[in-house]
C-alpha cells in the first residue's frame, strides 16, 4: 500500500519504511550526478500540464471588499498595534455562530477561507497575514519547527508541520509599546502555542510555495499527474530551494519510472533540507529497487534511529497495523505512543477503534472519552462526542 503523508504547510507524499531500530547515526551519502534544474524540471514527461490552469499567486493574497470592510470595521481604530492583532485573532475565530473549523484537507485563498470558514493551518495563516496586512501590522511568517506527526484520513497518513504569524510591529506608525513583549504570534492550534518549538522566519515567497506544493499534493494523490506537476513546477519556480518540493516531485517521477530523475529529485531535496527524512526514506525505496541494498539499509536504520524517540512514529506504525488487521500490534504501538504523548486525542481515539474492532465496546467508550477529554478544538470535542452517543446506541 502507498501511504500519503502530508502536513498542513507542505504535503510530502512518501512510503514508510517500517523497519527495526538500529543505532545507526551517521548522516549517509549518497552519490549524485548533479544533474542541473533545467533539466530536473522535466517538461516532456506531463506535456499537458501546460494547457491547465492553476490558482494565480496574486489570488491567494487577495482581499474582497468584505474582507477590507471586515478590517476598517473592526481593526484600523485599535491604536496599540500588539491589541490589535489579539483582536484579528479573536475576531477570525469567533466573528460567527459558526466558528472557523480546521480542515487538514482544505487548500484556501485567503478569501476563500474567509467565506467558507474552514481550511489547514497554511490557508488560515495565508487569511490572517492578508488581513494583518490591511490592517497595517507589520507580520512575518514563522515555520514551527515541531517533531515529526502524522494523521490518517482513508488508506493514507499525513505528516503535519505547523506554520504562523508573528506580528512585531506597525507598519505605518512609530506606536511604541512602553512595557512588555511587543510580539504577538498568531496561531489557530492552542497546542502549539503552549510549547516551546524552535521557529524560523520564512519568506512569503517560501508560503506560495508552500500552498502550490499542497494543491500538488492533493492533485497526486487523485491520480490528476499532469496538474501534480504543474503545481510542482510551480512552486519550485517561485522557491527553488524549498525541499518539500522536491521530495513531492520525486515521487512523482518514481511512480512513472523516471528512476534518475527521481533520485535526483530527492537528493536535491535532500541537499535544501538534510532533516527532510521523508526524502530520505523515499530515496531508500529507489535505492533498494536499484539494487543498491547495502546503502538503502543504511538510509532506513539512520531514519529509524532518529524517529525511535517520537510518539508520532510509534503512531504510525499502530495506524499500518490497524489497517492490515494486526489488532492487538496496533494497541501495543498506540500505548507506547500515549504513554510518550499523553495529551494526543488521536492516540486514544486508535485505542478506542481498535478495541471496537475487538469487539471490546467498554474499552473502546473509555479511549473515546479519553480523546474527547484532551482534544484542543472544539469542532473536534464535538465529533468525539458525536461517536460517543452513537456508542451508547449499540
Amino acid at each position: 500500500m502507498v501511504n500519503r503523508y502530508i502536513d498542513c504547510l507542505v504535503r510530502t507524499t512518501f512510503i514508510l519504511l517500517l523497519t527495526g531500530l538500529s543505532a545507526c547515526t551517521v548522516v549517509p551519502e549518497v552519490e549524485s550526478n548533479r544533474m542541473p534544474t533545467s533539466l530536473l524540471i522535466h517538461e516532456s514527461s506531463f506535456p499537458k500540464h501546460k494547457s491547465l490552469q492553476l490558482v494565480n499567486e496574486q489570488d491567494i493574497f487577495a482581499l474582497n471588499k468584505e474582507m477590507r470592510d471586515f478590517v476598517h470595521f473592526n481593526l484600523l481604530r485599535i491604536e496599540d498595534p500588539k491589541k490589535r492583532a489579539e483582536v484579528l485573532l479573536e475576531k477570525l475565530l469567533n466573528r460567527s455562530e459558526s466558528m472557523m473549523v480546521y480542515n487538514q484537507g482544505a487548500n484556501l485563498t485567503a478569501q476563500q477561507t474567509f467565506e467558507q470558514r474552514a481550511a489547514n493551518c497554511l490557508s488560515l495563516t495565508i487569511l490572517a497575514y492578508a488581513l494583518a496586512q490591511e490592517a497595517n501590522l507589520k507580520i512575518n511568517f514563522q515555520e514551527v519547527k515541531i517533531p515529526e506527526y502524522w494523521v490518517r484520513q482513508g488508506d493514507y497518513n499525513m505528516l503535519s508541520r505547523h506554520v504562523n504569524l508573528v506580528v512585531v510591529g506597525d507598519s505605518k506608525t512609530q506606536f511604541q509599546t512602553i512595557w512588555g513583549n511587543r510580539e504577538t504570534t498568531i496561531d489557530f492550534d492552542p497546542y502549539i502555542v503552549k510549547k516551546h518549538f524552535t521557529r524560523e522566519v520564512i519568506s512569503k515567497q517560501r508560503v506560495t510555495s508552500m500552498f502550490y506544493n499542497n494543491l500538488g499534493a492533493t492533485a497526486l494523490t487523485q491520480a490528476d499527474f499532469p496538474l501534480a506537476y504543474a503545481y510542482f513546477k510551480k512552486a519550485i519556480q517561485i522557491d527553488p530551494e524549498y525541499s518539500a518540493v522536491w521530495g513531492n516531485l520525486g515521487f512523482l517521477y518514481k511512480i512513472h519510472q523516471y528512476e534518475n530523475l527521481a533520485r535526483e529529485s530527492y537528493l536535491r531535496a535532500i541537499k535544501f533540507d538534510a532533516g527532510n527524512y521523508n526524502a530520505w526514506n523515499n530515496l531508500a525505496i529507489l535505492l533498494k529497487d536499484q539494487g543498491e541494498l547495502k546503502k538503502s539499509e543504511e538510509i532506513s536504520e539512520f531514519i529509524a534511529n532518529i524517529r525511535a524517540s517520537n510518539p508520532y512514529y510509534y503512531a504510525v506504525l499502530a495506524d499500518e497495523a490497524y489497517h492490515q488487521g494486526n489488532y492487538q500490534e496496533a494497541i501495543s504501538q498506540y500505548n507506547k505512543a500515549s504513554k510518550m504523548q499523553p495529551n494526543e486525542d488521536q492516540f486514544y481515539f486508535g485505542l478506542a477503534k481498535t478495541y471496537m474492532k475487538l469487539g471490546d465496546y467498554e474499552l473502546g467508550e473509555k479511549y473515546l472519552n479519553k480523546a474527547k477529554e484532551v482534544a484542543d478544538f472544539p469542532d473536534v470535542q464535538q465529533r468525539y462526542a458525536q461517536k460517543l452517543r452513537l456508542l451508547s446506541k449499540i
